[in-house]
C-alpha cells in the first residue's frame, strides 16, 4: 500500500472517490484516467452501465479503456481479487509497470449487501500491497448510506478529489484495526428470520450435502447453483468439523429462487482475518480449496463471532431469474 501520490510504477495505491453529480463522477474519474493514457498505462474500467456510458461519452480517450463486465467482476468479493490478479498478471506479462482501474459497486448498501464489501476494501490494502496497482473506487453519495461512506473513508487510505487533486484520509485505519471492529449486521443481505426448512445437529459432510440439494431443488436452483450451494455447505461443515467445536449446527431456509444457510460451532472461527479471500495454503492430502472456494460460488457469505462461537452465512440465488 503507498505512503504517497502519485507516480510510482509499483505499490498498490487504493484512493475513494465520493461525488454527489454526475459533474462531480467526470470531474474526478477523467483525470485519472487521461493521465494514464498519457503516461502509457493501461486502464480498466468497472462501472454500472450508466456510469460506464458517462466516461465513454465524456473522455476522447474512451477507445483506451477496457470496459469489464460487472456481473463477472463483482459478483462476490473473492471473484474480485481473482479476477483483478488475473488482469493485473495478463498486463504484466504484456510489459505494462503499472496498471489503474477504476470501479463501483452497483447500489452497496442497498442492492448490494455491504458487509462483504467493506471487509473487501479494507483487505485489498494488505492482499494487493506490492502490486502496481491504481484503483479508484468510486461512490454515488446520492444513493449510497451514510454509514457505507463512514466505512468507505476508513477503508481508503486516500481520497479522489473533483480536479484531479488528492488527499489523504484522516479517517484511514489499517486493515487489522477495521476488521476488528467492523461488527455484522444480521438484518443485511435480507437474511431469513423464520423457522429453518431443515435444521441438523453435528451432520456428516455427506448427510449435510444431501440436506443442501433437497433445499436447493425445493428452491427451484438449476442445476449449476444448486451444486454450488451444495458445495459450499459441504465445505463449511468439513471446516467446522475439522477446526471448531461441538456442538455444530447447520440452518437450512428454501425460498423461491434462494437456498440460505448458516453453520455454527463453538469455536473461535478462522485466525486469518482474511481467510475466504485468497486460497490459503493447504498440505494436497486436504483437497478442495475451503473457505476460498466458499466465498467463490455464494452470491453471499458473512463470517462472524458471536456468544455461542463462530457462524458463517450462505447464500445462493437462482442467476437465471
Amino acid at each position: 500500500m503507498r505512503s504517497n501520490v502519485p507516480g510510482e510504477p509499483h505499490g498498490h495505491l487504493h484512493q475513494a472517490a465520493v461525488h454527489r453529480s454526475d459533474d462531480e463522477f467526470l470531474s474526478t474519474v477523467l483525470p485519472f484516467v487521461q493521465q494514464g493514457i498519457e503516461a502509457g498505462q493501461p486502464l480498466l474500467a468497472c462501472l454500472p452501465p450508466r456510469k460506464a456510458a458517462l466516461l465513454r461519452d465524456a473522455s476522447p480517450d474512451a477507445g483506451g479503456i477496457t470496459f469489464l463486465d460487472q456481473a463477472d467482476v463483482y459478483a462476490n468479493p473473492a471473484t474480485a481479487v481473482k479476477q483483478c490478479r488475473e488482469q493485473l498478471g495478463h498486463l504484466r506479462a504484456q510489459g505494462a509497470a503499472q496498471v489503474r482501474f477504476v470501479g463501483e459497486l452497483v447500489d452497496p448498501g442497498r442492492t448490494t449487501p455491504w458487509g462483504p464489501w467493506a471487509r473487501y476494501e479494507a483487505a485489498v490494502n494488505h492482499l494487493y500491497e506490492g502490486l502496481p496497482l491504481w484503483s479508484l473506487c468510486t461512490y454515488d453519495a446520492r444513493t449510497t448510506p451514510r454509514p457505507v461512506l463512514d466505512d468507505v473513508v476508513r477503508t481508503h487510505p486516500w481520497l479522489a478529489l473533483p480536479g484531479g487533486r488528492h488527499a489523504p484520509s484522516a479517517a484511514f485505519a489499517e486493515p487489522l484495526t477495521f476488521l476488528e471492529t467492523h461488527a455484522f449486521d444480521p438484518a443485511e443481505g435480507d437474511l431469513p428470520s423464520h423457522t429453518p426448512t431443515l435444521a441438523l445437529q453435528g451432520p456428516y459432510p455427506e448427510q449435510a450435502r444431501a440436506a443442501a440439494n433437497r433445499v436447493s431443488e425445493l428452491a427451484g436452483l438449476d442445476r449449476m447453483r444448486t451444486g454450488e450451494f451444495v458445495l459450499a455447505v459441504s465445505e463449511s461443515v468439513t471446516n467446522a468439523l475439522h477446526h471448531g467445536k461441538a456442538p455444530m449446527w447447520l440452518h437450512l431456509w428454501s425460498e423461491p429462487g434462494r437456498a440460505v444457510a448458516t453453520v455454527t460451532d463453538a469455536g473461535g472461527g478462522p485466525t486469518d482475518p482474511f481467510a475466504g479471500l485468497t486460497p490459503a495454503p493447504r498440505h494436497p492430502a486436504d483437497g478442495g480449496m475451503g473457505l476460498w472456494i466458499v466465498h467463490q460460488v455464494c452470491d453471499y457469505v458473512a463470517m462472524h463471532r458471536h456468544d455461542d462461537g463462530y457462524s458463517i452465512v450462505l447464500v445462493c440465488g437462482d442467476r437465471t431469474t
